[in-house]
Formats: C-alpha cells, structure tokens, sequence
C-alpha cells in the first residue's frame, strides 16, 4: 500500500463515527486535554458531528491525503501529526469559547495548500509558467471561501446547522500546509544534491 497513513486516518474516522462512545473518547475536549488526555489533540480531527460533515471531510482527506502521501511518503505521517496537533493548539488559542472540537476541514486545508504550492513549484520547475500561474486558481478560491465562512458564519458544502464552524481551523491548517511544503521542497533539494535555495538563485542569476 503506497498510502498507508491516509487510509489509517480515513479508517479510524470511519470507526470513530460508526461508535459515537469512541468519538466521545477521541474528540478535542479541551478541559479533558487540560487533565492530561493528550490523545485528543491528535485523534479529535479524526470524529465527526453528523454524516454530512464526515462525508465532505472524508471525502477531501482521501483525494489530497493520496495525492499528498504519494509524492512525500516519509514526510506524510509527521505533516498529519503537525498539521493535527498544531491546529488544535490554535483552536485552544483563538477560540477560548469552544470547549469541544471536531473534523478533518483543518488537515484538509493544510492538504489542500500543500498540493497546490507543489503543484505551482513543479510547473515553474519544468518552465511551465502559465500552468504554474493557473494553480493559482484554486488558491485563490480558496482565499474566497474562507472569506465567505468568516463573514457568514456558515459553510459552503457541510450543512453545519449542529455545530459551530471555525474559520481558525481552516486558517491554521494553510498555514502550516504552506509550512510542511516548503520544508518538502527543501528536503527534495538535498537529496537531489542541491539545495532548492541554490537552485532558486542560480535561476535568478
């Protein structure tokens, strides 16, 4: 299996929702993280509020978890522990109202930057500047919709009438997606024997 990692994940969600005392267990709580359940800040991404809200979860995770995975496969497993535990540090600290949190949409953003940045360094690699200029696209989509969730407190594709959505999430997951790339592009470039730095200056030179 070339993906093992998205499809534990994807797995473990699956279970997590099939036995709500499991998710009950798993879900970001931060009062219980606060007495010493650690776990959570890992395994709370992996529960969900209703069927909707996993599906569309889901359903991202896979498409850009394969995507993602495939290319940095040692990278993967420590990106999804960063981008988990990272994001649920900033729900703690932006959103001290919320006591419980759940769902992938954070991890799926971080996803979703870093296929796009690789995507956008692939073609100006290969002098494709257009193509390179086209990825640009959804990023900017994306830019819109988070524009769009922030001023009207809903969200686009998940019926989110049983929870709160936060756009927190959603901004730290890029963040650190943005992060786990360009530390991708630089261990690439070691091990291609040059470091992408060097290249981006010999380019410009």
């Amino acid at each position: 299996m070339k993906t093992p990692t998205t499809w534990i994940i994807a797995a473990s969600a699956l279970i997590a929702f099939a036995f709500p005392s499991i998710a009950t267990s798993c879900q970001v709580d931060f009062d219980l993280i606060g007495d010493g359940q650690w776990w959570r800040v890992l395994t709370g991404h992996f529960t969900h509020f209703d069927g909707s809200h996993l599906f569309w979860d889901l359903l991202m995770f896979v498409a850009l978890g394969v995507a993602c995975e495939r290319k940095h496969r040692r990278l993967f497993p420590i990106a999804m522990a960063v981008m988990a535990a990272g994001i649920t540090a900033s729900i703690g600290y932006w959103c001290d109202s919320i006591g419980i949190y759940r769902g992938l949409s954070g991890i799926d953003t971080g996803l979703f930057v870093w296929f796009v940045i690789d995507q956008c360094r692939a073609s100006w690699s290969a002098n494709e500047k257009k193509t390179a200029a086209m990825w640009l696209i959804p990023a900017i989509g994306l830019v819109g919709k988070s524009i769009y969730e922030a001023t009207t407190g809903q969200t686009m594709f998940v019926d989110s009438s049983t929870f709160t959505p936060l756009v927190e999430s959603h901004l730290a997951g890029a963040a650190i997606g943005a992060g786990v790339s360009t530390i991708a592009a630089i261990i690439s470039g070691f091990q291609a024997g040059t470091p992408t730095y060097q290249r981006t200056l010999r380019s410009a030179c």
